[in-house]
């Protein structure tokens, strides 16, 4: 079965960068079948198309709101968009800052074209592109919400554990033989229960948990 072909969009004020990641990505048209760049968050969320099944790149130093301020008027619009921020800016604190306001991972500028193709396809297929240490300044700061970790379900946890794993959500589904919506439902409620709001955030509380 043909995997779906991912929507991207690029929120980037740098015209050569912007143009660079707009032009490598509308080259593949095995992956990606639409790409669609904007220059501020302003500018995108005054967008009327429904980008809730897209992937973002969203750079954090923008004129007008930052990228890590964006992000929540974002997922407010879209709630289920995915995010992954690209930026210069990779101290801690603003890593810190995106993860925890809802993005999903996280790269430099530097990262090679390829390396970001590679990641945002992993996003789209259920996994995270946030690395060990990230994880682990995360899970420091969420730490005190490590106990509601008890109050998961079964299969919440079975949810869970095929996250961790890199399935994607259709794969969950095949493993514990539900349908794909029921999954979502799950993933709705595992979020709330944690209070998390990012995959980024859910696998670094839920990594540290005993019999996680």
């Amino acid at each position: 079965m043909e995997k779906k072909k991912i929507s991207l969009v690029i929120v980037e004020d740098d015209p050569q960068i912007n143009g660079l990641l707009t032009n490598f990505f509308e080259k593949d048209q095995k992956h990606f079948e639409t790409v669609s760049s904007y220059s501020s968050v302003e500018s995108l969320l005054n967008e009327k198309l429904d980008l809730s099944e897209y992937i973002l790149l969203l750079d954090i130093n923008l004129p007008g709101m930052s990228g890590v301020d964006g992000i929540f008027h974002i997922k407010q619009q879209w709630p289920g968009i995915e995010i992954i921020m690209i930026s210069v800016l990779s101290d801690s604190n603003n890593i810190f800052k995106s993860i925890c306001a809802g993005a999903s991972g996280y790269l430099d500028k530097d990262t090679p074209l390829t390396k970001i193709k590679e990641a945002i396809i992993a996003l789209s297929e259920g996994g995270s592109p946030i690395t060990p240490a990230i994880a682990r300044k995360v899970f420091e700061y969420f730490q005190p919400n490590k106990n509601l970790a008890e109050n998961l379900t079964k299969r919440e946890r079975e949810v869970v554990q095929g996250l961790v794993e890199g399935l994607s959500y259709k794969l969950i589904a095949a493993k514990i033989d539900v349908s794909l919506d029921t999954v979502r439902k799950y993933i709705k409620s595992i979020y709330t229960k944690l209070q998390v709001n990012s995959k980024g955030e859910l696998l670094a509380i839920y990594r540290q948990l005993p019999n996680a």
